[in-house]
């Protein structure tokens, strides 16, 4: 009878060790210790190919990612790629239609209304008319010019103003 009838091929044509091959320890411990060797360039490969791709992404995303939080984003970017880069879009997006200079206010001054009795004519505390509050802006005006031109702290520009505008 044929080793092909009773099942049996022969190894080194199926790919497989011979029967008596696979009973010997040694044969076995070579052949373990060589697939332990291409599962570790494997895996060694793998990790280069990841940490390219994370790479390629920081560079991708350099503008919104700062030093401080570079490895952070690093390991969002290996743990979960999809989320991390849709985070990282979302704040690129944010940043470029920022990046034309001008700043949202923190309140919108179209629904803001005037407080009554502040605005020009007489002071509720006072009782008197705006004269009081010309002359006050006039030294509060004079002061911020005194201490831009002459660069001296407020406190004393605004006596100088004061000095200045007080005998008029």
């Amino acid at each position: 009878m044929s080793d092909k009838a009773d099942g049996k091929t022969d190894g080194a044509a199926a790919g497989t060790p011979k029967a008596d091959e696979s009973t010997d320890p040694v044969v076995l411990a070579n052949a373990l210790r060589f697939e332990k060797a291409k599962n570790k360039v494997l895996l060694d490969e793998v990790v280069a190919l990841e940490d390219e791709v994370v790479n390629r992404c920081m560079e991708d995303f350099d503008a919104v990612v700062s030093d401080e939080t570079r490895e952070f984003w690093r390991e969002q970017l290996l743990s979960n790629r999809d989320a991390a880069t849709a985070a990282l879009k979302e704040m690129q997006r944010n940043r470029v239609a920022g990046a034309d200079g001008t700043r949202r206010p923190l309140h919108n001054r179209a629904t803001a209304r005037p407080v009554p009795g502040a605005a020009g004519g007489a002071s509720a505390s006072t009782g008197q008319g705006g004269d009081t509050d010309d002359r006050a802006a006039k030294i509060r005006n004079r002061a911020h010019e005194i201490s831009k031109a002459e660069r001296v702290p407020f406190s004393v520009a605004f006596r100088r103003a004061e000095k200045e505008l007080g005998n008029k």
